[in-house]
């Protein structure tokens, strides 16, 4: 309800003018492409390990810095009409401010939030159909994928060492649940919080996936021999993801959810 109220405000207060935008979260750029609203896009934070989808557009926007460090100064410059932050820049909100620039901050920690937030964007840039129409599809997808659960048990690792996990208020744990599998650590209590490979040896789940900070199986098992003995190793059920675009808040992830669903399902 507070995002829709916010979202009234900024689109009352700029009349029915089209919105000029920076866009600092890349999830964001993708649904504005999606919906046909690229045009008011005047610059992006530029990402560093992963693209932006569609690449060969976003490319060439003008860059006001990276994800991680964004510049404030050249923001500013721009004089956009509103800057989409992201969960690394919710610090320039208040500056921006001062400035009498609007901003926003779309969050996504499940597949629903992802729902709103396209049509969030699609209301302020006035592309309400159109984001009606992308959220009916994305929507028809999930419930397609819960349909037919794997109903297994399984664990998202975030990192080798520390060992960290995905927990169940998260988009990864989120995922989890719409495809069926019970995460181990769905009690726990954090979004990444850190965990023993005893825990994990235990709970002896039937899936691991894992990326962002852990590239290799032998990385990680190095790390915590205790994973050897799992059912999960031991029958070759451990999947690494690239989890950048998996943790991206956008309707594409609904393709990544599908891989992933295919190759635990194989």
């Amino acid at each position: 309800m507070k995002k829709i109220l916010l979202v009234l405000c900024l689109i009352f207060s700029f009349g029915i003018s089209k919105q000029s935008l920076i866009v600092l979260d890349p999830a964001s750029v993708e649904i504005i492409y999606l919906l046909g609203g690229e045009e008011q896009i005047l610059g992006i934070a530029k990402m560093q390990n992963s693209v932006i989808e569609p690449k060969e557009k976003t490319s060439k926007l003008k860059s006001v810095g990276t994800f991680s460090n964004p510049s404030l100064e050249q923001i500013i410059a721009l004089k956009p009409d509103i800057v989409v932050l992201s969960s690394y820049s919710l610090g320039l909100k208040e500056n921006l401010e001062r400035f009498h620039i609007k901003t926003i901050y779309l969050k996504a920690d499940n597949l629903n939030e992802i729902a709103q937030n396209i049509q969030t964007l699609g209301n302020i840039l006035g592309k309400e159909a159109k984001a009606k129409k992308i959220i009916t599809e994305y929507q028809e997808k999930i419930k397609r994928l819960s349909e037919h659960p794997l109903n297994k048990k399984g664990v998202f690792l975030y990192s080798a060492s520390p060992l960290m996990a995905f927990g169940q208020n998260t988009l990864p744990g989120d995922i989890f649940k719409t495809i069926g599998i019970d995460n181990i650590f769905k009690d726990i209590i954090g979004k990444r919080p850190v965990i023993s490979q005893e825990y994990i040896f235990q709970a002896n789940p039937e899936i691991i996936l894992y990326g962002i900070r852990i590239h290799n199986q032998d990385d990680l098992l190095k790390a915590n021999p205790m994973l050897n003995k799992t059912k999960t190793a031991q029958n070759r059920q451990m999947f690494y993801l690239n989890v950048h675009s998996l943790l991206r808040g956008s309707p594409t992830i609904v393709d990544k959810i599908e891989e992933i669903y295919k190759q635990i399902s194989d």
